[in-house]
């Protein structure tokens, strides 16, 4: 399967993956399979790993996605997302993927995969010490 996600509430992450072509209407599936899985949290934060990922996208799949992202997805998780990419994506995805995370609160996009986990952990598996 070229895109799926995995709940692991142990850990409190959400990931997201893909590989290979993947539509935008696979990723729409995916994302909306995930908003309405039973055992979703809205409080865990995502990690969307599109290493290795060639998008298949026309002009009217690329606005459905956008559409879907701003209107169901974002508004549907209450935590951060952070997005990795690498150089397997065209320039025009990446553009793309670049302008819906700086539309969405709380996103960030990411070329190592290191630096996105690093970002999640301190936004929110870091706790606040308490004063003495």
């Amino acid at each position: 399967m070229p895109c799926g996600y995995h709940l692991n509430q142990e850990d409190g992450l959400v990931t997201i993956t893909g590989s290979g072509e993947v539509s935008l209407s696979e990723a729409i599936s995916i994302g909306r399979e995930l908003l309405d899985d039973p055992v979703f949290d809205p409080q865990l934060p995502h990690l969307i790993d599109l290493r290795g990922v060639e998008v298949e996208h026309s002009h009217d799949d690329s606005m459905e996605f956008r559409e879907f992202v701003l209107q169901a997805y974002r508004p549907g998780v209450d935590a951060s997302i952070a997005v990795v990419i690498d150089h397997s994506l065209d320039q025009a995805a990446v553009a793309n993927l670049f302008h819906l995370s700086c539309a969405m609160e709380q996103t960030e996009l990411f070329d190592q995969y290191d630096q996105a986990l690093k970002w999640l952990m301190r936004r929110e598996f870091v706790q606040t010490a308490v004063p003495r």
